[in-house]
């Protein structure tokens, strides 16, 4: 099995695609920590909730964006750098894309399925899935026919049912799963209130009541 290292070893896009609160944040947070511990590296980063161990810059715009060399890039909120859902800025982003892997990056890009069009799937090198509702891919898209492709355990007819703890990657030749660290420390949602409880009846008190 391939380490995750391996998989930075020359400019790319690097894919992470799950459904909501599947731990695509929690995956590049363990994934940078494992790179930190043994390399060196120039750090990019848009639209992180949790601010990531590593030294990093963030940028806030396409300019900044297009003016990063040699560096890695990790973009957790596509939608909101790349307008995906107009056909007329799709020239615009494969020109960004291009200019990126031209000046030496790897670009990892955080996504829902639906996220995953046409034209952006075709140029993934490595595709990280996480969780995902196979309905919710774009029909005839490389990254779907990927994942539908694969016939591991976890692969049912409606969903790619891995735990949080879990990720199937594909590099263009193989998949394979890997385990993911809980990296507790990113987790904001961890002592989120639970909205709806369940009432917990007191005995002692109805006895009380009863006498």
């Amino acid at each position: 099995m391939r380490e995750i290292k391996e998989l930075f070893n020359k400019p790319k896009i690097i894919s992470i695609i799950g459904d909501i609160n599947t731990g695509k944040s929690n995956l590049i947070h363990a994934i940078l920590r494992e790179l930190k511990q043994k390399n060196t590296f120039n750090l990019y980063t848009y639209g992180f909730k949790a601010e990531p161990d590593t030294e990093h810059t963030k940028i806030h715009s396409i300019d900044e964006l297009e003016q990063i060399t040699n560096s890695i890039i990790a973009i957790d909120e596509v939608m909101s750098l790349f307008d995906l859902n107009n056909r007329m800025a799709k020239r615009t982003i494969e020109n960004t894309l291009r200019l990126l892997h031209h000046n030496n990056n790897i670009l990892i890009l955080l996504m829902l399925p639906e996220n995953t069009k046409k034209f952006l799937s075709g140029k993934i090198n490595v595709h990280m899935f996480k969780k995902s509702t196979i309905a919710d891919f774009i029909n005839g898209s490389r990254t779907k026919n990927i994942l539908t492709n694969y016939h591991g355990d976890c692969m049912g007819s409606k969903v790619l049912n891995l735990t949080p703890g879990e990720v199937l990657i594909y590099d263009n030749m193989h998949y394979y799963t890997m385990s993911v660290p809980y990296v507790e420390s990113k987790d904001l949602k961890r002592n989120n209130v639970v909205i709806v409880r369940e009432n917990v009846n007191d005995s002692v008190n109805d006895n009380v009541l009863k006498t």
